[in-house]
């Protein structure tokens, strides 16, 4: 029998080069996310995956499939914004099919820059995602005043600062262990 290219093309394995000097990982259908409206800018980009790597915790890439030399920088927005509450809009949870904000998965994507100290994270469009459904978008925090170019540099002074304000003094030696609060982009929020 004698097969097409089209045949031949729907065989294979669909896989992304997150790095193409390294490795090409092969995509499992349940590990696809889909954005019926792209993304801002980028409304062709409809499917994509979450990449992560050891080596660039705490940021995540938000590769796309088609074109699949598309990639977003991600964080999680609470590592670097502690009090971030963003509200999901009513449409855009009904558009996600969210009945419960814990099935939602809320990420902020970065804006990379030379300078380590002008990276900024945008805070007042995060992307979230159904983790149910694997339905996303990006959506727009009415009514809150949260920065588009929040300068993570600036925010990761402050939470370190924060830590060191307290952490109490060991001087003292009141005989109590303390263990330092590690931030995590795997630790559950309750």
């Amino acid at each position: 029998m004698k097969t097409t290219n089209r045949q031949t093309q729907e065989e294979k394995p669909l896989s992304v080069d997150s790095y193409a000097r390294l490795v090409a990982l092969p995509i499992h259908s349940e590990n696809i996310f889909h954005f019926p409206d792209g993304l801002p800018a980028f409304e062709s980009l409809k499917e994509f995956v979450f990449l992560c790597k050891p080596d660039t915790r705490p940021f995540f890439f938000m590769q796309a499939l088609n074109p699949p030399d598309i990639s977003f920088v991600c964080i999680d927005p609470f590592l670097v914004y502690p009090d971030y509450t963003p509200k999901v809009s009513d449409a855009d949870a009904r558009f996600l099919n969210l009945t419960s904000m814990e099935d939602a998965l809320i990420i902020s994507i970065v804006t990379v820059s030379k300078n380590v100290e002008d990276i900024t994270v945008n805070l007042q469009g995060p992307v979230v995602v159904n983790i149910r459904s694997s339905v996303g978008r990006q959506v727009i925090c009415e009514s809150q005043n949260y920065p588009v170019r929040y300068r993570m540099w600036d925010a990761l002074n402050r939470i370190e600062t924060r830590k060191k304000a307290l952490q109490p003094d060991l001087s003292a030696g009141d005989g109590i262990v303390y263990a330092e609060m590690q931030t995590d982009a795997n630790i559950i929020r309750q």
